[in-house]
């Protein structure tokens, strides 16, 4: 089986670190996905969400910051959503338990619902495959945001 069919889709794009790009970036996704009608709008909502903590939380919300966004869709039905930041992060990304009355602190709870996994690891892992790794200790660079879902379309 040759490489390229093994792709029903393949995108990566890089928005400027604006809030307002990130309504930018979820036209974009959904756009692409929208053939994937079964996780549509999960996959836009997650990616808004990584989106808005790229630039709450790193480099990539200071000016001239970038946020890199990627699909890649599978024959075997899995859709992989990455969000690149810029690193330098203020904070650690974790699943915090869902409080109501806490304001915001909301994304990766609604990551952990709407996809079937997700992690967060160092630019230089592959986390296609759902590698889950830890950045080093005083590591600041540049991180992978992803989450996986499965669809049962087929464009």
């Amino acid at each position: 089986m040759e490489a390229a069919s093994l792709f029903t889709l393949s995108a990566y794009r890089s928005f400027p670190g604006l809030a307002e790009q990130c309504r930018e970036a979820r036209i974009w996704v959904r756009a692409l996905v929208r053939d994937f009608y079964d996780v549509a709008d999960a996959v836009e909502v997650v990616a808004s969400e990584f989106f808005s903590n790229a630039l709450r939380h790193t480099a990539s919300g200071r000016p001239e910051g970038e946020v890199d966004v990627g699909l890649v869709g599978l024959i075997t039905g899995t859709i992989h959503l990455e969000v690149i930041d810029q690193g330098e992060a203020t904070t650690t990304a974790e699943l915090q338990p869902f409080d109501p009355l806490r304001p915001g602190g909301c994304g990766l709870v609604l990551a952990e619902a709407l996809s079937c996994t997700w992690g967060r690891a160092p630019t230089d892992v592959d986390p296609c495959f759902g590698v889950r790794t830890p950045a080093p200790d005083h590591y600041t660079g540049p991180m992978v945001t992803w989450a996986h879902f499965h669809t049962a379309t087929r464009p």
